[in-house]
């Protein structure tokens, strides 16, 4: 390429290369002296010659101005949307990134507004851009976050509709529409999933739902479908299956109920009890009590079972009370041997008690 020359009134430079093709470019002489002046670092002067520079240049003056680090300027003369927006962005002038979104309207440019409004903490402008933005995902994070239930609510409604059936269960699950979770894991044909919840979560619904999986997997293999047991035919087959219920009806009183953020160090160390051992427990302290006007002496046989039977045994034998010695059983003897103060008997003692006479 051979240089012709330059036209100050086109504010081109023309070239011609050697087969003679004439190629020409465009070249601002505005633009390169201001590029110069700010690379000498005279910004002043070169703000006055910003503006002999055309508006369709401007631009290129910003990407210019940020390979230099100066993305302040670069905002201030850039023209393009989406390139203010990711310096917006940059910059963190959320207000100016928000304005810019309305603007044009992108879920994407909302969603990474969203994003650095949560980072940034500011949570109401986050909820805004991130329902613009129909990131659903990203509102179930900042619900559960601040515990709004109404929120939660709202947006469980809202996945539903758009057919987010993950995030609507999620939802349903944390505000404990345990109910709710079992249709929606229906209607979208997961019934071996919404038995298995049925039984961990609501044991009275397992056989609602084990009649639909029935009917349903009767259609493809009705072998498969008859071995499916039913708790209400089959109660030996589920562990604890009575307790499971108790349990469902205890736990039904407290369920819905949102207990403030904080009473959280109250609840805490509960987080790794399971209610089928909290009832056990539960159970367990209430059998503990000490009866009231009950049997002495069945209290007394609990206390010392081993004296009692030893006491009894001697009284069917007739000896009661001709003995001094206490009696007791080696359980761990072979031959049945007995211990007088922890001393072997002579084995006549052994044969007189079967009623053989002596000589």
């Amino acid at each position: 390429m051979y240089l012709l020359g330059y036209l100050a009134s086109q504010s081109r430079v023309y070239l011609i290369d050697k087969e003679f093709n004439v190629v020409g470019y465009t070249l601002l002489l505005s633009l390169i002296e201001y590029k110069t002046l700010v690379m000498r670092g005279d910004l002043e002067r070169a703000n006055e010659i910003l503006p002999s520079i055309p508006n369709e240049h401007h631009n290129s003056v910003a990407h210019f101005l940020e390979s230099r680090g100066m993305i302040e300027d670069a905002i201030e003369v850039a023209t393009d949307p989406e390139y203010r927006f990711d310096l917006a962005i940059q910059l963190g002038r959320l207000e100016v990134a928000k304005a810019i979104a309305i603007e044009v309207r992108s879920e994407s440019k909302w969603k990474q507004l969203g994003e650095l409004a949560m980072s940034s903490g500011k949570l109401e402008m986050a909820e805004e851009c991130l329902e613009h933005a129909m990131d659903l995902s990203g509102l179930l994070l900042l619900y559960s976050s601040l515990g709004d239930a109404e929120g939660i609510s709202k947006l469980a409604i809202l996945a539903k509709e758009q057919g987010k059936n993950n995030v609507a269960f999620l939802c349903l699950f944390m505000l404990g529409k345990l109910e709710d979770c079992l249709q929606l894991l229906v209607e979208s044909n997961r019934i071996p999933e919404a038995a298995l919840m049925a039984r961990s979560y609501l044991p009275s619904k397992v056989s609602e739902i084990v009649a639909i999986w029935r009917k349903d997997l009767g259609k493809v293999n009705p072998k498969a479908a008859e071995s499916l047991a039913d708790p209400e035919e089959y109660p030996n087959l589920f562990e604890d299956w009575q307790v499971a219920l108790a349990v469902e009806s205890k736990a039904s009183e407290t369920r819905g109920v949102y207990l403030p953020a904080e009473e959280y160090l109250n609840h805490a160390d509960k987080s790794h009890v399971t209610l089928v051992e909290a009832f056990r427990k539960m159970q367990i302290e209430e059998g503990d009590q000490p009866l009231e006007n009950g049997d002495s002496n069945h209290e007394l046989t609990e206390q010392n079972g081993e004296e009692d039977y030893i006491a009894g045994h001697r009284e069917q034998n007739g000896e009661e009370g001709s003995q001094e010695d206490e009696v007791v059983v080696d359980a761990d003897s072979t031959d049945g041997a007995v211990l007088v103060n922890g001393n072997e008997a002579d084995e006549e003692l052994s044969t007189n008690k079967e009623g053989a006479p002596s000589a």
